[in-house]
C-alpha cells in the first residue's frame, strides 16, 4: 500500500501549530470550555428555578419571557468570561460583531422590522400565550387561532381545525387584532328576521323566555332584543345573550336551535323567499295584454310586443 503523502506546506503548518500549543495555553482553553459549559447549565437551573417559584405568579407569556431573559443573560456573562480566559480580545470581537449586525440589518430589513415589531408586541401585552385571537391581513384574509408562542420574529398560532400558522410580527402591528378570550364572558349576537305583521312585543318575550330557560346563558348581563332595521317585507332583529368564554361554541350552536323551536311553539313565522309561476291559457307567442302588464311591479321595464298583422 502506498503511503499517504502530505504536502510540505500543510506539514509545516501542523508542526508550527502543535508547537504553539504549550501546556499553559492548553490549560487556558480547557478553563474557557469549563466556564462555557458550567454557565450553560447554571443559567438553565436558575431560569427554571425562577419559573417554578416566583414565576408561578406570572402569566404563561410573562414566565416565558423571564425564563429566556434570565437564561441568556447569565449564559452570556459566562461566555464572555470564557472568551477572555481563552485569550480573545473582547474589544475586537465586539467591534466585529457590531459591524456584522449593521450589515445584517441592511441585508434583511424585513427581519429587522419583524424584530422591532416583536419587541412592541411583547411590551404592549395585547394578547398572551393561550389566548385566541382573530386578525385580518392586508389582503383581506381572516385568521383565527390560539396563540402557541410570541417570538421576536413571528407569532405561532393553531387554528380550530388544528392547522399551524406562523404570522410575522409586522402583520400583527399593522392589522387590527381581536383578542377573543381576554375577558371571562362573551356576547353572542344572533340576527333574526320576522314577518312584518308579527307582534314585536310577543317575539321579544318569546326570545327572552328561551334565553332564561337555557342554563348556560348568563342572567347578567341580561339578554336583549333590538329592532335593527325594516326591510321590504320583513323586520330585522338582533338577539344577544352572554355566556362564559368556555361555553361560547356550545351556546352559539344550541341557541339557534332553541330559538327555532320557540318560534314554532308560539306560531311565529320566519320569512322565506318565495317564487311564483304564472300560467297563461293563451299561446306562448301571444303579446301581453294591459292586464298582464299591470300584474308586474316592474311594468315600466317591459315592452309590449307588436301584434301580428
Amino acid at each position: 500500500m502506498a503511503e499517504l503523502k502530505i504536502p510540505q506546506e500543510l506539514n509545516n503548518f501542523l508542526k508550527s501549530f502543535s508547537g504553539s500549543l504549550s501546556t499553559d495555553r492548553f490549560q487556558e482553553i480547557l478553563v474557557a470550555l469549563f466556564f462555557a459549559i458550567f454557565g450553560f447549565f447554571l443559567a438553565r437551573i436558575i431560569s427554571n428555578t425562577f419559573t417554578a417559584t416566583i414565576g408561578s405568579k406570572l402569566t404563561l407569556h410573562q414566565r416565558l419571557i423571564w425564563r429566556r431573559g434570565i437564561f441568556y443573560f447569565i449564559f452570556m456573562l459566562f461566555l464572555i468570561a470564557s472568551l477572555r480566559e481563552a485569550g480573545f480580545k473582547l474589544s475586537v470581537f465586539l467591534g466585529a460583531a457590531g459591524i456584522l449586525t449593521v450589515a445584517l440589518g441592511f441585508a434583511s430589513q424585513t427581519s429587522a422590522s419583524n424584530l422591532i415589531s416583536g419587541l412592541f408586541l411583547i411590551g404592549e401585552g395585547s394578547f398572551e400565550v393561550g389566548d385566541t385571537i382573530q386578525l385580518t391581513l392586508i389582503r383581506g384574509h381572516t385568521i383565527e387561532g390560539k396563540v402557541l408562542s410570541i417570538d421576536l420574529l413571528s407569532v405561532k398560532l393553531v387554528t380550530l381545525d388544528n392547522t399551524f400558522i406562523r404570522v410575522p410580527n409586522e402583520q400583527l402591528i399593522r392589522a387590527p387584532v381581536f383578542n377573543l378570550t381576554r375577558f371571562p364572558i362573551r356576547r353572542i349576537p344572533i340576527t333574526l328576521f320576522i314577518n312584518f305583521h308579527e307582534d314585536i312585543v310577543k317575539v321579544r318575550q318569546v326570545l327572552i323566555d328561551v334565553a332564561d330557560k337555557y342554563s348556560l346563558v348568563l342572567d347578567e348581563p341580561r339578554p336583549e332584543v333590538t329592532v335593527t332595521a325594516f326591510r321590504e317585507s320583513t323586520i330585522e332583529l338582533q338577539f344577544t345573550v352572554w355566556t362564559l368564554q368556555d361555553n361560547y361554541i356550545q351556546v352559539h350552536d344550541e341557541m339557534q336551535e332553541r330559538v327555532r323551536n320557540g318560534f314554532i311553539d308560539n306560531g311565529i313565522e320566519i320569512p322565506i323567499p318565495k317564487m311564483g309561476l304564472v300560467e297563461r291559457e293563451h299561446e306562448v307567442n301571444l303579446p301581453l295584454t294591459n292586464d298582464d302588464i299591470d300584474t308586474y311591479s316592474n311594468k315600466q321595464a317591459l315592452k309590449r310586443e307588436p301584434k301580428d298583422t
